[in-house]
Parts: C-alpha cells; structure tokens; sequence
C-alpha cells in the first residue's frame, strides 16, 4: 500500500513539477547562454566557468542521498505495515492487553523514519551552501570579466547590461539543480519500487484463450505430487484419485499438507514435481477460468465482503434468485441467525465478516460454495466453529445436494470424516494411511488415536455431567 500511496504520488509529483522544472530551466539556460555567445564567446566563457564544479557537487549529493532516499521508503513502509496491523488486530490487542507494547513499537517506527528524514534534509543542507555560493558567483564573474572588457572596449555598456539583466537565466537554473537532483532521487528511489510491481508477471498465468466452457465430471487424481515452499518440504511423492461423486475427508496433524493439496487443484501453486488431474488432463494444460469455474472452495481463513449477506452467499453467482440463497443458507444451518439479525438477508457485514461469529461466517462461506453449483466442492474446515448439533445438519446437507458433486473436506473431527468414501491420513507431508471410517479403526494407527482421545473426552465430559 505505501508503493501504491506514497511512491506513486512523488512520481506524480515528480512528472507534474519536476520534469518541467528541468525543461524549463534548460530551456533559459541554453537560450541565454546561446544568446550570450551572440554578444561575446570569451565573456560567455568566462561565465561557464563555474558550470564543471556545480556539476560535481550535485554528482557528488546524488550518490550520498539516494540510498538514503531508498532506505527512507523502506522505513515508511515498515510505519505502515505497523499501523495496518494495530488496526486490524485492534481486538487482538485489546484482548493481551499489549496497548502499551503496541504503542512502544509504532513510536519506534515512528522515530526511525522521522530520523532518516532528517537525515536525508541535512544531507542537502550540506551541499546547499555550496551550490548557492556558485551560483551568486556568476554575478561575482560578471563584475571582474564584464567590467575588464567594458574598460578595454572589448563590450559595450550596452552589451554589458545585457549580461547583468540575464545573468539570472544562468544562476538560477544552476542555483535550482540542488533542488532537482535532491527530488530527482526521491522520484528514482520511489520508481524502483513501482516498477517492480508494474513489471512483475505472475507464474499462474490465465491465457483466456477461448474454450468452450465445460461441466466437469470431478475426478481428481495426485500423481508423485510433490511440493516446497522455497526449501521446505511441504509434500512429498502423495499419490491418490478421488472418483467424480466421492467424497474424500484429508485429516492430519498441524502443517501436514492438506492445505497445499487443495490449493494445488485450483492451481493457486504448482507442483514441484508430479502432476495434479482434473478428469485426466494435468491442471497445468486448462485454463484457469474454466478449471476454477467448476470449483466451489470454502477456505480455512473466511473472508467475507463488506456487502450484504445476500451479496456474500451469491458472490460466485450475482443473479442468484433470493430464494436460492435461502436455499442455500438452509443447507448451511445459516438460515435461523440470518432472519434474527436486524435486516436480514440484506444486514450488511463488516469487513472481513465483524459482527458475526467464526461458526456463523463458517455457515455464510459454505453456503457461498454450495450456492455454485460446481462439480467440485472444497471445504477447509469449514464446521471446526460449529456445535455438533449443527455440523450433523450440514453433513445431512451436504450428504444429499441436488447436484453431482466430488467433495473434498479437510477436518479434524472424526464426527466429520466418518461417514466420508474415504478418509486420508497426512503426516509431515506423506501419505501415511487411506481408508474408510471402518478399514482406519481396524489399522490401529493415527486415525484410531484420534478417534480415541476424541471419544474419551467426549465419555469424560458425559460422565461428569452425570455425577453432577
């Protein structure tokens, strides 16, 4: 955001004033100096004497500001970032009680880049004095040169006078090259940084070449998939197929993998190595527009768009009929809470959904996924917020949607994936076990575990309850 705020208004700047600045003065300069060898070359001469060492300095300022001006805009940038994440995280904060902490670190930020700003404005007032010294040195030149000549007879008073009433054309443009270069090295250190915006490409690209979109059938099959964040192992040689209509539950612990498996399908990655099938044909080959049009997704982190929650459930399909939404909200076990707030389907939420609850924003967001109908559905984690009473609602729904769909859930209880086709176990990347609720029991290994301490706990709390 301080890329495209404050870099990009000194480029305005910059092209608004400070390349007319340099053409205006070069301009004056190169007239005067044009008109001045008209009169006389061995006084004009003279005169540009001074030019060499002018140019030397502001040299000499450039190379010491602009890296002062480059680690200016990073320092703004960390303020920013800062205050960003105060704002966003303000209930966060609250809740730690680390105001203070908060405000230390802001007034850091702030501190730092306020010291390199000042930094950077003694550094023109080091190089100031000279460039004004020179330039008040041309009048300095004219006085001893002109008035040797004017005595000699070699110019006229005329001539002379010519020289005293234009010899700002040359002063001031000399005397303004501070000024340009000090903001020309604000303009650079602020291009850069756009520039690498504008000019980067992304490596997921969209050809939008014209296809005739399609209903997918949803088989999906991982062949040798393996995938890194730049060194990190996030996955290593899983292979399986999901059959088009099955539903297959991913469980595992914490950085396992099952996130990057569903991410790799839309391709919001690509693989390392191995390859990724949509109905037999490698995610890589299909355009990004028709293979993420037949993916309905319901993220881990929901985010919902300051709009109404009609808007938000019928994001993927703006024509959406009211009663559809409804529909779908139903499914979602979102339809009760929705009719008790204050407007409706038309309560417009807050950014990021605030206001409502993480199991209600859960309920909205799958209820948005369900609402496109696509042959595939990708829910990651999407009932962790939610009471049991409502996740066997959802299940119910999503157990007899009304159209053909190949379903891929990520979850952590065992109340979700045990009525799933078939269940997969994760661990630091592999595929360690695969198998129905029944085969999984049977094994003895991680799932069995989970089962276990889940049910335990859930016998304790039962059987406490009972005693008192």
């Amino acid at each position: 955001m301080t890329k495209m705020t404050g870099d990009l208004d000194m480029v305005r700047h910059s092209m608004a004033w400070i390349f007319k600045t340099i053409i205006e003065s070069l301009t004056i300069f190169a007239a005067a100096v044009i008109y001045f060898f008209t009169i006389d070359a061995e006084l004009t001469l003279w005169m540009l004497i001074l030019s060499p060492p002018i140019f030397i300095v502001a040299y000499i300022f450039a190379r010491r500001v602009r890296p002062m001006y480059i680690d200016l805009r990073e320092r703004l940038s960390q303020l920013n970032t800062t205050t960003q994440e105060n704002i966003s995280g303000n209930r966060v904060v609250k809740a730690f009680a680390r105001e203070e902490f908060e405000i230390e670190k802001f007034t850091d930020k702030n501190v730092n880049y306020s010291a390199a700003n000042k930094k950077a404005a003694l550094v023109w007032l080091d190089y100031f004095p000279y460039l004004e010294t020179f330039a008040q040195a041309f009048n300095v030149i004219l006085m001893i040169a002109g008035g040797l000549y004017l005595m000699d007879g070699r110019i006229t008073f005329g001539e002379f006078a010519a020289f005293s009433s234009l010899i700002w054309a040359i002063s001031n443009p000399m005397r303004n090259i501070g000024i340009i270069i000090n903001d020309i090295q604000r303009f650079f250190a602020s291009l850069s940084k756009i520039v690498d915006i504008y000019y980067a490409r992304p490596a997921i690209v969209n050809e939008h070449n014209p296809v005739d979109k399609r209903r997918y059938e949803g088989r999906i099959e991982f062949q040798n998939v393996s995938f890194k964040y730049d060194s990190a192992v996030v996955l290593d040689n899983v292979s399986f197929t999901v059959e088009s209509g099955e539903t297959v539950a991913i469980m595992g612990s914490t950085g396992a993998g099952k996130t990057t498996i569903i991410n790799l399908i839309p391709r919001f990655y690509d693989v390392t190595s191995g390859r990724v099938l949509v109905d037999g044909v490698d995610v890589r080959e299909l355009e990004l527009d028709e293979l993420r049009g037949n993916i309905g997704m319901a993220t881990q982190d929901v985010l919902l768009f300051s709009d109404t929650i009609d808007g938000n459930i019928a994001y993927g399909d703006p024509e959406l009929p009211e009663e559809e939404v409804m529909d779908y909200a139903r499914l979602a076990a979102a339809h009760e809470f929705i009719t008790k707030m204050p407007e409706g389907y038309d309560t417009v939420v807050g950014e990021r959904g605030v206001g409502l609850s993480g199991g209600q924003k859960q309920r909205i967001a799958l209820a948005r996924a369900m609402a496109v109908r696509r042959p595939i559905l990708i829910l990651d984690d999407t009932t962790s917020a939610v009471d049991l009473e409502t996740e066997e609602h959802i299940q119910r729904s999503l157990r007899g949607l009304e159209y053909p769909c190949t379903k891929i859930i990520i979850a952590q209880r065992v109340s979700t994936t045990c009525e799933a086709d078939r269940i997969l176990i994760l661990d630091r990347g592999r595929l360690i076990e695969e198998g129905t609720h029944a085969e999984l029991l049977a094994k003895r290994g991680y799932y069995y575990e989970v089962f276990m301490l889940q049910n335990e706990g859930i016998g304790r709390q039962v059987s406490q309850h009972g005693k008192e």
